[in-house]
């Protein structure tokens, strides 16, 4: 079981690149609230035939979950949707860069609220692998525009007065409140790991989707109605949405919350490579430095679990 958890956390990444790249490419035809919107109600389906598929087999059963497991559910849930929701304000910020590049502090939140939270205690060597990891992924951000690790620093710490900044690091926090909430969740229930896991994930996303659905009938119509309009193209992010979902919950059974979404930054790796071999851009040093920390993080923080 020791190396399931970071199997599934890269299955997650990859899952949740792939799924980024289909609502990217919606924009245009759905707006960013209605491609926002498909990585809940697109899901929906996908995630309720696995779970159906799942319970089909004799010895799997339907959890039984505490008020106290139902309510960390919704709260994880809501603050999923509202990291969403501010992470579209970033992309419509001037300062949109250092915004996308801030939000991704949430490891580092997440640390912070399991130690507060969940009383966690973290290793020496995983803090450092940690804090590498959110360096790196910072650095990388910066890395196209900059021709020397020295201009890379210099544009990140330009950039930490910016008010796009600021939303970057709330959309961190409320992603990090929301996957701690998730994976309180799980721990709190008494059930096998992957019944919970699939079960969880499956509630969670009926939630959303009535939630966010609600928002969108009555206040963003027509890119509610435009999100069924193009039902087709937008399934892939449904079914890439579904694979993500699944991989974190499974990986939060297993480990802390921070350690998995550390391994899951590899999502950044994973989306350059989209980027060379799909959209044949270059890499450029500055880039590959960073890769390369990021992925020395990502070692240090397996190695150390193991």
């Amino acid at each position: 079981m020791d190396m399931i958890w970071i199997f599934a956390a890269i299955f997650a990444a990859a899952c949740q690149t792939a799924r980024s790249a289909f609502q990217k490419n919606m924009i245009p035809r759905l707006g960013d609230y209605g491609a926002a919107y498909i990585r809940f109600c697109y899901a929906f389906p996908f995630t309720s035939l696995v779970w159906i598929f799942w319970l089909s087999f004799s010895g799997h059963s339907i959890p039984i979950l505490s008020l106290y497991s139902l309510i960390l559910i919704c709260l994880g849930s809501i603050f999923q949707v509202l990291f969403t929701y501010v992470l579209m304000q970033v992309f419509s910020h001037k300062s949109f860069a250092a915004g996308i590049a801030f939000s991704k502090t949430e490891v580092i939140l997440i640390a912070f609220l399991e130690v507060a939270i969940l009383n966690v205690i973290f290793s020496l060597p995983l803090i450092l692998g940690i804090l590498l990891g959110v360096i790196s992924v910072l650095f990388l951000s910066f890395a196209k525009k900059a021709e020397t690790v020295l201009e890379t620093f210099k544009q990140l710490f330009n950039s930490m007065m910016k008010i796009g900044t600021l939303i970057g690091i709330l959309s961190g926090l409320l992603l990090a409140a929301s996957v701690v909430f998730f994976r309180m969740a799980i721990i709190s229930v008494d059930a096998p790991l992957l019944d919970k896991s699939l079960y969880i994930s499956f509630i969670a996303i009926v939630f959303q989707t009535i939630l966010v659905g609600s928002y969108m009938f009555f206040f963003k119509k027509e890119q509610f109605f435009a999100v069924f309009k193009y039902w087709k193209p937008s399934l892939p992010a449904g079914i890439c949405g579904t694979g993500a979902t699944f991989g974190w919950f499974l990986a939060f059974g297993l480990a802390t919350a921070a350690e998995v979404r550390a391994v899951g930054q590899i999502e950044l790796i994973f989306s350059i490579l989209i980027s060379i071999l799909i959209f044949k851009e270059k890499i450029k040093r500055m880039e590959m430095i960073g890769i390369v920390l990021l992925g020395i993080s990502i070692m240090i923080i397996i190695f150390n679990k193991l």
